[in-house]
């Protein structure tokens, strides 16, 4: 069985990529970090199952899906999401399997053992391409949750809204969500990943360890060798360094 795992977070796609081979030892796994690389890999490629991450912010997915049950042969589309209840349930009604993050193994088995059943059977695709169309025409995908796992402890995540995120930072070989009320989470995302992912909802880079949402920026205070500090509005009142790199496109954002 071959997969496709499409998902604009690394460390998703690993994770569910060690799930998936430690139940299909036999499959074959390709990645692909957005929509449109998902349907250039496609062309070339024949994929059994698409795993398909919802809320991405190249083409999301829902899009995505709709591009690819036009081809000829499409493959099964498995969604991941980390929609709320109301989502899931539509999904439920559209016949269309889904997976919620953070992933188990117990439910990647369910998913598998359906997709095993459902693999080459034409009708399946047919009503799939067709309850596709129909989510594209009721689901408002510009709302789609905009949340980050972070870990809360004896192996719990939580979900954090990007609003309430002041800053991001890279400290000790591990990055750390840090929230508008003091709390700072770590996360099993790089900055590097979240970097891209956050870019679009006004968060920018403003050092080699820090991405700050430009909302948090109280005032911009001049510092040492051209360089700049960011005073935030946060509950610890954090002050952020400013790269000499990064200067102009802070002045820009927060103009």
């Amino acid at each position: 069985m071959i997969f496709l795992l499409v998902d604009d977070e690394f460390p998703t796609r690993q994770e569910l990529k060690f799930i998936l081979l430690d139940l299909v030892p036999e499959a074959t796994m390709y990645e692909a970090s957005d929509g449109v690389e998902a349907l250039a890999m496609l062309s070339r490629l024949k994929v059994d199952v698409v795993f398909l991450d919802i809320n991405m912010a190249q083409k999301d997915g829902l899009s995505t899906a709709a591009q690819i049950m036009q081809e000829p042969n499409p493959p099964l589309i498995v969604f991941a999401t980390a929609y709320d209840e109301y989502a899931l349930q539509a999904f439920e009604l559209a016949a269309i399997d889904y997976v919620v993050k953070p992933f188990t193994k117990r439910r990647l088995q369910l998913c598998v053992n359906k997709v095993r059943r459902q693999v080459g059977q034409q009708k399946k695709l047919d009503h799939q391409r067709e309850m596709i169309q129909n989510l594209l025409q009721t689901t408002q995908t510009g709302t789609a949750v905009t949340k980050l796992w972070v870990e809360e402890g004896n192996g719990n995540r939580l979900l954090v809204s990007y609003d309430e995120i002041a800053y991001i930072e890279a400290r000790e070989k591990q990055t750390f969500v840090n929230t508008f009320d003091g709390k700072s989470w770590p996360t099993r995302y790089t900055l590097k990943d979240l970097e891209s992912s956050l870019e679009p909802y006004h968060f920018c880079r403003t050092h080699r360890a820090f991405v700050v949402n430009i909302e948090a920026v109280l005032k911009m205070i001049m510092w040492f060798a051209g360089g700049y500090r960011l005073e935030l509005k946060d509950a610890p009142k954090s002050t952020i360094p400013v790269s000499r790199r990064f200067v102009s496109v802070i002045k820009e954002k927060i103009a």
